[in-house]
């Protein structure tokens, strides 16, 4: 799993440095709402990763 979210990063990044030396129009609709949802989604991940855990420890518990 950790090298699935590790190669999927790397994807964006490459994807995006790709994007902003070919295509700079492309990009300069987007950054502002990319920054903009930052925060949901790191936070929304927090919480599906904590009751994942959460739902683990409780079946380890039973």
């Amino acid at each position: 799993m950790r090298h699935a979210l590790i190669l999927i990063l790397v994807a964006l990044i490459t994807i995006s440095i790709i994007l902003v030396i070919y295509r700079p129009d492309l990009l300069e609709d987007i950054w502002l709402w990319l920054v903009g949802l930052i925060g949901p989604i790191i936070g929304f991940t927090k919480a599906i990763v904590k009751s994942i855990s959460n739902f683990f420890k409780s079946m380890d518990h039973a």
